[in-house]
């Protein structure tokens, strides 16, 4: 299918979905514009606001009741039109993220009502459509724009409305759309703060002992620190981890179905768990919603591949005490493979560069009011993939001649119910509990000399059970505010059941192996916010001071005790001037899949390593170590953010990070090519092994040794075995900065352009013993780079929006080979192009079209040597084969 004839196919079936005709034009969401308010009540006001800025605003309604805004008839940027809504009502503002705005009363604890009040309708749906002026919203008719603070926290702190000590990363839904982006796996990759490898379905599993490709799944892996190090949590609890390390797979989770994404790159484990120390994400849901919004997607490479098929549906309801969301998403892509691409020809056409999925995914959340300050609220995810990823063992033949060709299958599902309660003295409480579960199946069969000869299936089933209960509120007041309090325990356990079984020709199937861990775990933890100084008691050079403080106490069953600690200080010298410090210490306990990962091996070619005799081949091998010692980590985080007056609408961010390990969990290896001249490795790399140690390396595989060598197995002569199972190394550090501009301004009646940039810069290194080198490995080839960048530009005019991105992934140098070699940045241009109808009635009425060039001048990945005649010539954890990508989008709110 060309992909004329996949755009074509997909304006057809938008078309049907969507009701199209050429549309009329209306403005996009996600981007500040110049108000003008008419007469309301606050709270009326605040929400029309929330609409129009695409900002998330938190209050209390006893705060509001009462005032009335008269209107703002001269337009005026987003800051002063907020600060005008305010004015003379005595509440105050802050900024705990960058689409997050608290408002407070000033007055905290006077006598503005009872404390204890919750407004009737407190929950009420916006109910103003796309087209009408006070409505320039998202692609849905009802979004809550405006939230209470009561019942939303900002990630990076326990505590409501209390501004993080750590820089917090916001992207709306609209924000990420904008981008041309359509999932949040593609989102990930986008991130500065972001490292592709690890586990995403391009990488090559063949590249490193730190990169996995096991079922095509996407994860966070902030700082390159890998996925079971972030966090990622679905509106605020966790979720099953994947069958992969012990990560998250981001990209099950549907766009459509978000509200957005809020991530802390700094150490959290004192305010979330152990899992925490490269930082947290929060994927936020889409909560108060009315009405129905279909959507389709069609695209593709324009090198070959990639053919893309996307279709989702939200559809929401409201009513005076609750409401309900739930949105559906069905993703189906082909696959990349050797023949799509002039730089892979001397590989078999069959071999995948990035596998074709068909995915199925949902998400349903809800709440309900029970009784006055007690609501109920549950949300629920469940997704279904399916990929293949065929593996040519030789170049000269395909898969089906001599290869191996796993098929996995995924499915996950979690739930959450949570009861909320409204306490006196404006404490609140929650009582929650997490069920959920992801199975990994992969089928995998292995063919030599045109026979299919071994059948093995592998299964990794994640379970997670959680219950939690937490309590926050004032405790009393000091000069800049109240000091507050968070609480919080509970127990969860995590359980990973792993079997394998083998079926070879002409055999019987027999289980190789069936093995199952468990981490069962109870914790406390406490965090305190205490503002020693703001707006009521400022002073020259200190506008305001606050400090936090957390600690959090965690049991592992057979494992031990550990308390992670945090302290932090957000320091306001002047208005426009914010700088924030923190420190802390996370205790992280080996992942099951680190422990209980199946040993897997490949033979390959023993002319590739310095040492093996010529026509040999490598038995390399690796896997998991149930003797795995919990890491240790210590980490550092200092920023500062200006916001000047004389400039509105700019913001700069700059943060320095450091994360130092002990007893990290790697691979021994760090250039497996030299393996047998490095005498440090007399352990895990044995030359010209017996015929015994032969046996019992093999015998240890329950799946067998996957042939790469070229040869029938029965020629393959093994002269060294080499082990790159999973250790403890002595130590490892990462350090760097972060830096982020926005600049927002009108530049014409009804014309808005928002400039961006970000570029993060890091230094890593390990030491796998004491006495043993210390080894680079930022900047190494596939590892992450020094440099990662992105800088982007959005115009804005009434009902069309255009955004130019270029991103940037610093070249690495390939330290395998003598002589060393450098590898070139990746470098790539983006141009996204949304049209939205401005028909308030009829067919056309909630038309919003997006056409998105993805790698515009078709970028492609810097060549990287072969070591084997079956290597991918590139970094697939830097680089992307896709090319240039062209996407269209129809969408419509019915």
């Amino acid at each position: 299918m060309t992909i004329n004839t996949t755009l074509r196919q997909g304006l057809c079936v938008a078309a049907l979905l969507a009701g199209v005709g050429p549309p009329g034009v209306v403005a996009a969401h996600g981007v500040p514009v110049t108000f003008k308010l008419p007469a309301a009540d606050l709270e009326t006001t605040l929400r029309t606001f929330a609409r129009l800025s695409g900002k998330q605003i938190l209050f209390r309604p006893q705060d509001v009741r009462g005032y009335r805004f008269e209107g703002l008839v001269t337009p005026l940027a987003a800051d002063a039109a907020l600060a005008a809504i305010l004015r003379g009502t005595g509440l105050s503002m802050t900024q705990p993220s960058s689409n997050v705005i608290v408002i407070r009363n000033s007055l905290e604890g006077s006598d503005t009502g009872s404390a204890l009040h919750r407004q009737e309708g407190s929950f009420q749906a916006i109910q103003e459509r796309p087209g009408a002026e006070a409505s320039m919203t998202a692609d849905a008719g009802a979004d809550h724009g405006a939230r209470h603070i009561d019942d939303v926290l900002v990630t990076g702190s326990r505590i409501r409305g209390a501004p993080a000590s750590s820089p917090v990363l916001s992207r709306s839904r609209e924000e990420i759309r904008d981008a041309g982006i359509s999932n949040l796996g593609d989102f990930a990759r986008t991130l500065t703060e972001n490292y592709s490898g690890g586990q995403n379905p391009g990488v090559s599993s063949s590249q490193g002992f730190r990169n996995t490709n096991l079922n095509n799944s996407s994860a966070l892996n902030l700082r390159g620190l890998g996925p079971d190090a972030t966090l990622t949590l679905i509106n605020g609890h966790r979720v099953a981890y994947d069958g992969l390390s012990q990560g998250v797979d981001i990209s099950a989770i549907p766009l459509a179905a978000i509200t957005r994404v809020e991530i802390v790159a700094d150490g959290a484990s004192a305010l979330y768990g152990s899992d925490a120390v490269g930082g947290v994400a929060n994927v936020i849901l889409r909560r108060d919603f009315t009405g129905l919004v279909t959507s389709a997607r069609l695209g593709a490479s324009t090198d070959g591949g990639n053919e893309q098929q996307q279709y989702n549906a939200v559809v929401g309801s409201r009513w005076t005490s609750g409401g309900i969301m739930a949105a559906i998403d069905y993703t189906h892509s082909t696959a990349i493979t050797a023949r799509n691409r002039d730089y892979t020809r001397s590989l078999d056409d069959s071999a995948t560069l990035s596998p074709g999925q068909r995915q199925i995914s949902g998400v349903v959340a809800g709440h309900q009011r029970l009784a006055e300050g007690v609501e109920l609220e549950i949300d629920g995810q469940y997704s279904r993939r399916s990929s293949a990823n065929p593996n040519p063992t030789t170049n000269t033949s395909d898969v089906f001649i001599n290869g191996l060709y796993p098929k996995p299958k995924v499915t996950s599902y979690t739930v959450t119910p949570t009861l909320r309660l409204s306490l006196p003295y404006a404490w609140a409480a929650s009582a929650s509990g997490t069920y959920g579960r992801s199975d990994t199946n992969i089928r995998s069969t292995t063919f030599s000399q045109g026979a299919a000869t071994r059948l093995a299936r592998l299964a990794y089933a994640n379970e997670v059970k959680s219950a939690e209960v937490t309590a926050e509120g004032p405790l009393f007041p000091l000069g800049g505010g109240d000091v507050r309090l968070a609480l919080g325990a509970g127990y969860r356990s995590a359980r990973l059941d792993v079997r394998v079984s083998r079926t070879p020709t002409g055999g019987s199937t027999a289980i190789t192996e069936q093995t199952s861990g468990a981490r069962n775990v109870s914790f406390g933890y406490g965090e305190v916010s205490a503002p020693l100084i703001g707006s009521s008691n400022r002073m020259p050079l200190i506008e305001s001071l606050t400090l936090n403080a957390a600690l959090r106490y965690e049991h592992y069953q057979a494992i031990g005790a550990a308390a992670a600690p945090k302290l932090g200080l957000i320091y306001k010298p002047w208005p426009d001037l914010m700088i924030r410090a923190s420190w802390g210490r996370s205790y992280k306990v080996p992942t099951l899949y680190q422990a209980y990962q199946i040993r897997y091996g490949n033979l390959v070619q023993g002319d590739l390593f310095a040492g093996v005799p010529a026509g040999k081949a490598v038995l390399a091998i690796a896997g998991g170590n149930t003797a795995l010692r919990p890491e240790r980590a210590e980490t550092w985080t200092a920023s500062a953010a200006f916001e000047p007056r004389f400039a509105q609408g700019l913001k700069v961010e700059a943060s320095y990070f450091d994360i130092r390990f002990g007893d990290r969990v790697a691979s021994p290896l760090t250039n497996t090519l030299t393996a047998f001249t490095d005498p440090g490795n007399d352990e895990i790399a044995i030359l010209n092994p017996s015929a015994q140690q032969i046996a019992e390396a093999l015998a240890r595989l329950p799946q067998g040794a996957s042939n790469f060598t070229g040869q029938p197995d029965s020629a393959v002569v093994i002269g060294g075995i080499i082990d790159g199972s999973l250790q403890n190394a002595t130590a490892q550090t990462v350090r760097g900065v972060d830096l982020t501009v926005q600049y927002i301004s009108p530049v014409g009646a009804g014309q808005t352009l928002k400039l961006t940039a970000s570029t993060s810069y890091q230094q890593s290194d390990q030491q796998l013993a004491a006495g043993r080198p210390v080894v680079k490995l930022t900047g190494i080839v596939f590892n992450p780079p020094h440099w990662r960048g992105r800088v982007g530009a959005t115009y804005q005019r009434t009902n069309f929006g255009l955004s130019a991105i270029a991103s940037y992934i610093g070249g690495t140098r390939d330290n395998r080979l003598q002589p060393f070699q450098d590898v070139r940045a990746f470098k790539t241009f983006d141009v996204v192009a949304r049209v939205r109808s401005s028909a308030p009635h009829g067919a056309f009425r909630g038309v919003d079209a997006t056409l998105a060039v993805l790698n515009l001048f078709n970028e492609k990945p810097g060549f990287v040597r072969k070591t084997s005649t079956v290597d991918l010539p590139y970094d697939t954890t830097n680089a992307s084969v896709a090319g240039r990508v062209i996407n269209l989008t129809l969408s419509k709110v019915w």
